[in-house]
């Protein structure tokens, strides 16, 4: 059973978001990249959606998991099968694939690599079959949880990771380029934290907020991290004052903190960072460089000072680190106490070259064209570039008995920093197991284990 949004009320949400998307790109196109939809129009979230959260709250990921659930991707095996082996003995999975045949191959591939999938205390792995289906599905919704075990989802407006604002910065001065780049986006998953909610049985809240669930941090007791830079780039004019109301009205939530940015490795989309260096990134996800390991302990990423001397990337994270670490070392949570803070020392900077060109196969990661930069760039066909890696031990996976991170050893950090970190997360997280999976073909996209992954809390 489940009062997750009906078909005529999805299609009543889609028809408004398309008149709210067309008053944004107008906006844009013409205004520039500042300005947006108008504020008073942004805080009119959807009365159901409201009514719905009463009751329910966003747990804590370090809390107990009901279910983690996951997609399947062939690009992306490796990781796939590194996060279904390291999990399964500790959590039921729930795999979210496109179709029967989707189904097929990603069995054939888990079990063929010896992973379980009869899941502990005898629960099997589940496949649910959604056509809207994602590898990274953490970015799709939020689950919450009401005080009686309902579940419930969170649906923020999807805006295919600020393409909007993108369009605007890359295309800024030519209105109708604006519109035409922000049209070839793909808004279809807008509907997918409604098909989630359907199948998971899970009441709906609905919210005007543009964001994506990897850049949603909260401690399960009414906290919320949140990224400034990354907030604003998805919805662009909108006050802060406005979106911390909008995201006061989500289910629990009584306590926002502002930190400025992410890291520099992570920028917005496809674009530069500093020089010749570049990056594909979310523009600031938060589950790349501030997470909670429990209600009063928030990690730190942390470049280290060998990098930081080196690397003008690392350098710029860094700066950025210690105004996220004066911030946090002022805050309190929602009851007035005080954080404590653990730095989390970064992997090395990877990175690799890339040559621009006309003809590029921009779906591939390795591929870069020029028509990703503005023309006062001066980017040109043949031009050499050096992209990074969105790389962080940061975006790990907290499941029950189990915590899941990037393996970097493999991409050139020292084992003496990677077994620093296996040490930090042992007596941030004991009697837990600790595991290590290859995430990188995930990070040139921004990617990683967590981004990978829903957590469904029990």
């Amino acid at each position: 059973m489940t009062d997750a949004m009906p078909a005529g009320d999805r299609l009543a949400r889609r028809q408004w978001l398309r008149a709210g998307a067309g008053a944004a790109l107008a906006a844009l196109a013409g205004r520039g990249a500042g300005m947006g939809v108008p504020a008073d129009a942004f805080e009119i979230d959807d009365p159901q959606g409201e009514a719905a959260g009463v009751g329910y709250r966003f747990g804590g990921e370090f809390e107990p998991l009901a279910a983690v659930w996951l997609s399947y991707d062939a690009g992306h095996a490796a990781m796939s099968v590194g996060l279904a082996a390291a999990l399964a003995p500790h959590v039921p999975l729930r795999f979210v694939v496109r179709d029967a045949q989707a189904e097929t191959d990603a069995r054939q591939v888990l079990l063929a690599q010896g992973v379980p999938l009869d899941g502990p205390r005898g629960k099997p792995a589940q496949f649910v079959h959604e056509p809207l289906a994602s590898y990274f599905l953490r970015d799709m919704a939020v689950f919450t949880r009401a005080p009686g075990g309902r579940l419930g989802v969170a649906d923020f407006r999807w805006t295919q990771y600020g393409v909007p604002a993108w369009c605007a910065k890359r295309w800024r001065g030519d209105p109708g380029a604006v519109v035409a780049c922000s049209a070839n986006a793909d808004y279809s998953r807008e509907e997918l934290a409604q098909a989630l909610a359907q199948h998971a049985g899970a009441r709906l809240h609905r919210s005007s907020v543009a964001l994506e669930g990897g850049g949603f941090e909260t401690n399960g007791r009414g906290l919320l991290i949140a990224n400034e830079a990354y907030l604003r780039s998805r919805n662009p004019g909108v006050p802060r004052a406005v979106l911390e109301r909008a995201l006061l009205r989500l289910p629990g939530l009584r306590k926002v903190i502002w930190l400025p940015e992410g890291l520099a490795e992570d920028p917005h989309l496809r674009a530069t960072i500093t020089g010749p260096y570049v990056a594909w990134g979310t523009g600031g996800h938060t589950d790349l460089f501030v997470r909670f390991a429990d209600a009063r302990t928030v990690l730190l990423a942390w470049p280290e000072d060998g990098d930081v001397a080196a690397h003008p990337v690392a350098r710029m994270s860094r700066a950025r680190m210690q105004r996220n670490l004066a911030i946090l070392g002022r805050a309190t949570d929602a009851e007035g106490r005080p954080l404590r803070v653990l730095k989390v020392p970064m992997p090395r900077p990877l990175q690799r070259r890339v040559v621009l060109s006309e003809g590029a196969n921009t779906a591939l990661s390795e591929a870069w064209s020029p028509d990703f930069f503005a023309p006062a760039e001066g980017r040109r066909p043949g031009q050499a570039l050096v992209q990074m890696a969105s790389a962080s031990y940061l975006n790990f996976v907290p499941a029950n008995g189990v915590i899941v991170l990037p393996d970097y050893e493999p991409h050139g950090t020292p084992p003496h920093r990677q077994l620093k970190v296996r040490r930090i997360f042992e007596r941030a997280f004991p009697q837990r197991e600790v595991r290590f999976v290859d995430a990188i073909t995930a990070n040139w996209v921004g990617g990683g284990p967590h981004c990978a992954t829903l957590s469904e809390p029990a």
